[in-house]
């Protein structure tokens, strides 16, 4: 696949299957708990509506609270652009260290713009989430590392090819998922680190950071968070077809979305029998995933 070729074929992805995602996970929730629940188009309805409608600002409102849903947008395509996420090659060459910083820059952007009104809530939400960063990161830095010893190379690309597989994957893929799977959860402000279905301010993280946008700038800052979603189960997808051959570009594609639809499944199930960790426990989450993530790295290098 030729660059523009790849490009197209990302971009297409992007635009088309983050909303249908957050859809399938509301419509599987609503049905577990015995609702009819949403289409899951209903997404795209959403975000349509929010983009027509106008906007209420606060007069305390700075650049940061103006601009940062731009930022974070444009973060999260540039992120989608490197993860082979899909199953094919990225149209852009990624470096695990980069991705991590653009990562982070989206969350300092939305930390900086819930700050900026005045509000308490959003003032609280940004703490929250600095704090939950700084647990959640270097669990995903110390898992993804672990699989860059492995492919002797930083880049995404070439750490999520399969075809180099040994025992040694066996012990450390599943300890690399644990450790992924569980600064996913915290990086995305899912059970059991947060609720995503609340509006009770004193207890949500992700809604608290968003409080005082509405129109188009929502509707920009929910479809970045649909598409981070996205890469980022599909980015495990990518890390569980490391224990298998290597796919036809074709079959590889629908084995990654479907990949990401069981990660889509386990929160549906997770959200739904789960309640959410008190505040204090939730370092004790988040340590179990650096330990994962140490574990995966520990056995990379012995084995070196």
């Amino acid at each position: 696949m030729n660059f523009l070729t790849s490009l197209l074929f990302y971009l297409a992805n992007i635009l088309l299957l983050p909303p249908l995602l957050i859809g399938l996970i509301r419509t599987g929730k609503a049905r577990l708990q015995n609702r009819r629940g949403p289409s899951p188009l209903q997404v795209y309805y959403d975000l349509y509506k929010l983009m027509r409608k106008g906007e209420t600002i606060s007069q305390t409102a700075g650049w940061n609270f103006l601009y940062s849903p731009y930022i974070i947008l444009a973060v999260s395509i540039s992120v989608a652009l490197m993860i082979p996420w899909t199953g094919t090659s990225s149209p852009i060459p990624g470096d695990l260290f980069l991705v991590i910083y653009l990562l982070a820059l989206g969350k300092f952007a939305s930390g900086l713009a819930a700050l900026d009104t005045g509000s308490s809530f959003g003032a609280i939400a940004a703490s929250r989430e600095a704090a939950v960063s700084v647990q959640s990161e270097p669990a995903m830095i110390l898992a993804l590392t672990a699989l860059a010893v492995q492919a002797h190379s930083s880049s995404l690309s070439l750490m999520l090819t399969p075809g180099h597989f040994n025992p040694t994957l066996l012990l450390m893929i599943p300890l690399a998922l644990i450790a992924l799977g569980l600064s996913i959860l915290a990086d995305l402000s899912r059970m059991p680190v947060d609720d995503p279905a609340t509006h009770l301010e004193l207890t949500m993280i992700h809604e608290a950071l968003i409080l005082e946008y509405s129109g188009r700038r929502l509707a920009l800052i929910e479809y970045a968070s649909a598409l981070r979603t996205t890469f980022l189960f599909g980015l495990m997808a990518q890390v569980i077809m490391l224990l298998l051959h290597p796919f036809p570009p074709l079959l590889a594609y629908f084995l990654s979305l479907g990949l990401i639809g069981v990660c889509g499944l386990f929160v549906v199930v997770m959200e739904t029998t789960l309640v959410k960790l008190r505040w204090r426990r939730i370092p004790n989450l988040l340590s179990f995933a650096i330990t994962s993530g140490a574990l995966a790295c520990l056995i990379v290098a012995m084995r070196g």
